[in-house]
């Protein structure tokens, strides 16, 4: 008796994009949107620890900096 193997998972297309390819279509929806991205941005000691305890709150680090820019911008704006 002879056990034919099953295909996994989705049949190739051959369309299939790299990572680069994926992460430059995604950086460029987001400039396009009004986005920015920000290279080796450089942080002070007194600022990375602020990093480090507001990440407790948190996903991810660039969340930590998107909500400490539109709060500060909120309070600037009322002033």
């Amino acid at each position: 008796m002879t056990e034919t193997k099953r295909g996994r998972g989705r049949p190739a297309t051959g369309e299939a994009k790299t990572p680069t390819q994926r992460v430059k279509d995604l950086d460029a929806a987001l400039v396009e949107s009004g986005g920015r991205i920000l290279n080796r941005v450089r942080l002070s000691p007194e600022a990375t620890a602020a990093l480090a305890n507001l990440s407790q709150h948190y996903d991810s680090d660039r969340a930590v900096i998107e909500a400490a820019l539109i709060e500060l911008n909120k309070r600037c704006a009322q002033r």
